[in-house]
């Protein structure tokens, strides 16, 4: 059984918006922030948590990222890097998600329908930026890690979303559209539509100074055959879905993401023959195929593969 589960959650704040460029004035700043405050004085959860992490670590802005580890002995270190290097700071962290359903005690699919909020929501998107400007990091100072919505205090068998922008949008004009889909890093360069996941760090391990890991997830193989008619040839949204053994309670829980799993299987040290970048750009683009399985991608079909994702997980707030 699938219906729609209706939202009645007033969104205290849509009032106060600013633009996902961060062109703010100080009033709307404060208006925005005494909202927050608000709202952030309520037992009641708003939504849908996020939460960033590399490995142990936090994946933060402004400082060197160390201590990704799993497990050392005293003579041979175990997967304590990401990518090969350690420590890093992030440049970028920002990924659009959709289409969310829940799963209850009874089997019923329940489709969210994500309300709009003038910033970080339109039309069932969601934009999760994790970056907030300061020291490698570029975009602006504002951040979001949260879908909102409102949902009941109760567990669910399952959540599943898209990581990624549907069809429907994924072409429109980023320079007129609603906010946070007129953000001009989220778009490609060479072809109409969106980037749906960005992700990029600087090593700062004295082994590879400066040395990058680059990756933007999209369609890929997109043309117009008529103008305003697009198709493209891999879709490449992934498809997340959490079945965690308790369940998931939106209220006490959160969805993690690990940078350290979505870049497994890269080698940026000097050793591992530096820099690396994937644009999805098909076939050119060979380091794709390393890293797309770890969102449960085949490269090759972009849609599911043979392996299950592992980047996103549900932890306890």
């Amino acid at each position: 059984m699938k219906y729609v589960y209706i939202c009645a959650f007033a969104l205290s704040f849509a009032p106060f918006l600013w633009n996902c460029d961060g062109n703010s004035s100080s009033n709307e700043t404060l208006a925005l922030i005494a909202g927050s405050q608000a709202l952030g004085s309520s037992s009641k959860p708003r939504g849908i948590s996020f939460h960033a992490v590399v490995g142990d670590s936090e994946a933060v802005c402004g400082q060197e990222i160390t201590g990704h580890g799993d497990s050392h002995s005293s003579s041979t270190v175990h997967a304590l890097h990401v990518a090969g290097v350690m420590p890093i700071g992030l440049k970028d962290l920002r990924f659009y998600v959709s289409e969310f359903e829940l799963v209850d005690e009874n089997d019923n699919t329940i489709v969210l329908n994500i309300p709009d909020n003038g910033t970080w929501q339109y039309s069932g998107v969601t934009l999760l930026d994790f970056e907030n400007a300061s020291g490698s990091c570029t975009g602006t100072t504002a951040t979001n890690k949260i879908v909102q919505i409102d949902l009941e205090n109760k567990q669910y068998k399952t959540i599943r979303f898209t990581l990624g922008v549907p069809e429907n949008l994924n072409h429109i004009d980023y320079s007129v559209s609603p906010s946070p889909l007129n953000i001009s890093g989220m778009a490609w360069g060479w072809t109409m539509g969106y980037r749906f996941f960005v992700g990029e760090f600087y090593s700062n391990d004295s082994t590879s100074p400066g040395n990058s890991a680059v990756l933007h997830i999209g369609s890929s193989g997109c043309t117009e055959p008529s103008p305003g008619t697009y198709t493209c040839v891999n879709s490449n949204r992934p498809k997340i879905e959490l079945s965690p053994s308790g369940g998931f309670n939106p209220f006490t829980q959160e969805i993690q993401f690990d940078l350290k799993k979505a870049f497994a299987g890269w080698d940026i040290s000097a050793a591992g023959g530096g820099s690396k970048s994937c644009h999805s750009m098909g076939a050119m683009d060979g380091n794709c195929s390393a890293v797309y399985p770890n969102f449960g991608l085949d490269y090759s079909t972009g849609d599911v593969g043979s392996v299950s994702q592992s980047v996103f997980s549900i932890l306890s707030k």
